[in-house]
């Protein structure tokens, strides 16, 4: 008998691996609550930080040297579990979606175009063994639109001679036209928490974000109608008048739209341009993209087509040469909302 049964689970929670919790947690949040219909709420989400190599050499540890090649059915939850914590194994069939996030990261120690290719290979299913989605250089690569639509977001791409981390970051952070709207949630509860305000308790916090988030007009009236969940609140004019600042330069109030309607329209078309950034990049420019199509019916075209391990395989061959390659900007972890349901995309 298996020493490491357990009784079984109501399998309704996700699994999200990923190398860094923090960036991942705070995009995966913004998916999950501009998409409903994905049905993943954070709550139930098991999130593990490791790294895509280490991750490679826990498997191959479980299931020897040729997991590979074999066509081992490989289940991450145990592998993972068995190693963090032996009392409370998990399973596979624990889980309704396993879902890997990781950076291209040609410049880590132990980049391995093999190991690289085999993980996306294998990883191919998030409702079976999981789905492997790589960021090219890194997560942030979702937020690098420079206005919408971006026609130059096809031809994008950077030198492997930057470095991903904070170089690749500070560029992003300043030609991106989406991060001050997708950080603006967060920015608003640090906001509330600031000294100046001293809304402290979290549940109202919280609470006041919510009716923050949820008007769909600029009206000073209606921010300070919202703000009276909170109760008393120190300086309450002077934050009325900084929340509306912040609203007209998010800009979703100004089109008559909440901020999750506003965000799920912004995910929309970052979602179109990575499909067709992708497909150029797997097909070339012989198929003819036009880069400022970014409709729903553009990306149902080719969608389908796409096959993460050849764009993989382009990556590495584009980005071999220490000092002349590249690394063509691409998110593919956004894939998630076409790959559960196309007519997200509408």
């Amino acid at each position: 008998m298996n020493k490491y049964t357990v009784k079984a689970r109501k399998r309704n929670q996700s699994l999200l691996i990923v190398e860094g919790k923090h960036e991942k947690n705070q995009l995966f949040w913004l998916i999950f609550k501009c998409f409903p219909e994905l049905n993943i709420d954070m709550n139930d989400v098991w999130i593990y930080g490791t790294n895509i190599y280490r991750l490679y050499e826990d498997i191959t540890k479980e299931y020897g040297d040729t997991w590979a090649d074999d066509e081992i059915d490989i289940d991450l939850p145990f592998v993972i579990s068995k190693k963090t914590n032996p009392e409370d194994i998990r399973y596979k069939n624990d889980f309704t979606n396993i879902i890997l996030i990781f950076d291209y990261e040609r410049h880590d120690t132990y980049f391995s175009e093999q190991k690289i290719l085999d993980m996306q290979r294998i990883f191919e299913d998030s409702a079976d063994m999981g789905k492997l989605y790589l960021n090219y250089p890194m997560i942030e690569s979702y937020l690098h639109l420079k206005t919408i639509p971006d026609a130059e977001y096809l031809k994008r791409r950077i030198p492997v001679t930057m470095q991903p981390g904070s170089q690749y970051k500070e560029r992003v952070s300043n030609e991106s036209c989406i991060e001050r709207a997708v950080e603006f949630p967060h920015r608003l509860d640090d906001l509330l928490a600031d000294d100046r305000y001293q809304v402290t308790n979290q549940n109202l916090r919280q609470t006041c974000c919510t009716a923050i988030l949820g008007l769909s007009d600029n009206n000073p009236d209606g921010i300070e109608d919202a703000l009276q969940v909170a109760g008393d609140i120190e300086n309450k004019r002077t934050l009325k008048y900084q929340l509306h600042d912040w609203m007209m330069k998010v800009g979703y109030a100004s089109e008559g739209l909440n901020y999750w309607e506003y965000m799920r329209k912004i995910l929309q078309s970052v979602v179109h341009h990575n499909v067709l950034k992708a497909f150029q990049i797997e097909y070339g420019d012989s198929e003819a993209v036009n880069a400022n199509d970014i409709s729903g019916n553009a990306a149902r075209k080719v969608f389908d087509k796409l096959d993460l391990s050849e764009i993989l395989l382009i990556q590495n061959n584009f980005s071999r040469d220490s000092e002349k390659g590249f690394i063509w900007v691409l998110s593919t972890c956004m894939f998630i909302i076409p790959d559960y349901n196309i007519n997200l995309l509408d």
